[in-house]
């Protein structure tokens, strides 16, 4: 029985080969189809699943980096040394001292604007014991990361589906070519009257 209306018709253009002459590679055709399709829609919930832990894991980070680390004020000691070529907002080393959150002094190179000058002071973050570290992972930085990696997951796991489909396809094409021209040269003589 044959159902009427749009919906039998769409099945069959998204099969593309159904009927009496379909073939083994129509069929794998159409399951490799099924296949991208399921991996498309299944990728959604994944991605929201593994987005969830990924976020709260770079949350956790940003938390310990935030209790670890301490915002501290550098005091520059010598005029920053500009390079004749450096654009004003190139940041160059200049050297500098500040306190340890234990009350430690201590002296590094901090990065500065190229007009830094003795005695300026700048804000720099530090770890307890006085090292200079980067500053601790903002909410926005952990939404962004958190959707670049999921987002890269996510394309590359629909990306890979879709180009093992269109690997498959050619490769089912090659052999049905194949096919063909073997059959051809079979039949082609009788065709052309060139049997002997």
């Amino acid at each position: 029985m044959t159902l009427p209306g749009p919906l039998p018709h769409g099945i069959r253009r998204f099969r593309l080969g159904s009927g009496p002459l379909e073939r083994t590679s129509d069929t794998v055709r159409f399951v490799s189809r099924v296949v991208v399709l399921l991996v498309v829609l299944s990728s959604v919930p994944v991605a929201l699943a593994v987005g969830s832990a990924v976020r709260a894991d770079l949350a956790a980070t940003a938390r310990q980096q935030a209790e670890e680390r301490t915002r501290v004020t550098a005091v520059v000691t010598a005029d920053a040394v500009v390079p004749a070529d450096a654009s004003p907002r190139t940041r160059v080393p200049v050297p500098a001292r500040w306190t340890s959150p234990g009350g430690e002094p201590v002296t590094g190179e901090v990065p500065a604007r190229p007009t830094a000058r003795a005695g300026d002071t700048l804000t720099l973050w530090t770890t307890a014991d006085g090292r200079r570290s980067d500053e601790p992972m903002t909410p926005a930085e952990v939404r962004r990361s958190t959707l670049v990696l999921v987002g890269a997951g996510w394309a590359g796991s629909v990306g890979a589906a879709v180009l093992l489909h269109t690997a498959l396809c050619r490769l089912l094409d090659r052999l049905r070519d194949r096919r063909w021209t073997r059959e051809w040269a079979r039949v082609e003589p009788t065709w052309s009257r060139r049997v002997p």
